[in-house]
């Protein structure tokens, strides 16, 4: 029988880590069979994709209640296609809303479900452990802090590194020869990289912001420019639409090319997420910025309880980038911050050492390879032989 899965990642990070991990698994179980909810980077890796990832792709508890009947459609078009496949495998990939409804009903099915890249209990609604214990067969974390909450509240896990290092960064040689690419021709001014999100809801509130940035800095620096990494599933006519509105300096739109965007930009600012953390590991200084539905903003603020809402702050355990959260995110503040990384060398050389020392609290490479074997190996999809040299790196679990 062919060995199949069910893969489920609902936004842009979920589908390119999903996307590592499903090309490791392939590599270990050639003929394993993926059906997935997810976007362009899964399908590249062999994926069929089930529910195309932009109709579960939406941020904020106002938002999501107008698109419901698409989300049910998508809930009810992945159950359907487990049942007809007889799968008995599921790898869900955060997005928690979603993922432990699913997993809810998946579990009542008999499927075995392993649990990639953790919801953020530790940051707001803790009392989703008990759900997850009940429901999650294995959670695999890639944050060494996450690995000891869920010991704690007896939730079989493995921390086994983080998939971010498992593709190749930009070396800082590197970054003259990317701006000639990108601008052709050598800067003669600093390069701003803006990075307004994976999602178009947030890439219209925040972009706005971010042209308006570029353009006050630019009465403090003639000549700026700015690149802007476009992520392949959000079209470009999102940006474009927008640039028609607000007078800009010139921007350059790059697709599918975060990290060398980021290698060739002086500073950023960059939405929160996982963007904030791969550009920190880039090891370009960054300002954080989000703004969101004044209703959803309202009541994340009574739930969340965390010190910083960028990754990249959260993994250092200090405030590394300064962060402009809803109203604190004007165009004014957003220059003002950019302006003191570019005009201050001391504040520029803090920043670096800093972000030099993310790399040394994630690890090393191989993340993706270990869990793609534990998964296949817990899960009795296919034996992983024994391969001389597989990542290894060090990594802590508990028992099933």
């Amino acid at each position: 029988m062919t060995p199949s899965l069910l893969l489920v990642a609902g936004e842009a990070s979920g589908d390119h880590h999903g996307a590592l991990l499903l090309s490791e698994m392939k590599r270990i179980c050639p003929d394993l069979v993926c059906h997935a909810a997810g976007g362009p980077a899964l399908a590249e890796a062999g994926a069929k994709i089930v529910v195309p990832m932009d109709r579960l792709n939406v941020m904020g508890f106002f938002e999501v209640a107008s698109r419901l009947p698409g989300v049910i459609a998508s809930y009810r078009s992945l159950l359907a296609t487990v049942d007809r496949e007889k799968i008995r495998t599921a790898v869900l990939i955060d997005f928690p809303d979603f993922n432990l409804l699913l997993a809810r009903a998946l579990k009542s099915r008999g499927v075995r479900i392993h649990y990639y890249v953790s919801p953020q209990l530790w940051a707001w609604r803790k009392g989703r452990v008990r759900t997850i214990r009940r429901l999650v067969d294995h959670m695999f974390v890639i944050f060494p802090f996450e690995e000891p909450f869920y010991r704690e509240h007896g939730v079989p896990v493995t921390y086994a590194g983080h998939p971010l290092l498992d593709e190749p960064f930009p070396e800082p040689q590197e970054k003259q020869a990317l701006r000639e690419e990108f601008l052709g021709e050598a800067p003669k001014a600093p390069l701003v990289a803006l990075a307004p999100g994976s999602r178009p809801g947030e890439i219209r509130r925040l972009y706005p912001r971010m042209l308006a940035a570029l353009a006050l800095l630019e009465k403090r620096i003639p000549g700026i420019r700015a690149l802007v990494p476009v992520p392949p599933s959000v079209s470009d006519e999102v940006y474009r639409a927008i640039e028609k509105t607000v007078p800009h300096p010139p921007v350059i739109r790059i697709s599918g090319r975060f990290r060398e965007v980021m290698a060739a930009a002086d500073c950023a600012l960059v939405t929160s997420g996982t963007a904030t953390l791969e550009t920190g590991l880039v090891g370009t200084p960054l300002v954080v910025v989000y703004v969101m539905n004044q209703g959803s903003y309202r009541l994340a603020r009574w739930l969340v309880d965390v010190p910083a809402i960028g990754m990249v702050n959260l993994v250092a355990g200090r405030m590394v980038a300064p962060e402009l959260i809803q109203e604190a995110a004007t165009p004014q503040a957003m220059a003002d911050h950019l302006w003191s990384i570019l005009s201050d060398p001391s504040e520029r050389t803090r920043i670096l050492a800093d972000l030099e020392r993310l790399r040394q609290v994630l690890g090393g490479p191989g993340a993706s390879a270990r869990i793609a074997r534990a998964i296949l190996e817990r899960s009795g999809l296919c034996n992983p032989p024994s391969v001389p040299g597989s990542p290894k790196a060090p990594w802590s679990t508990t028992p099933p």
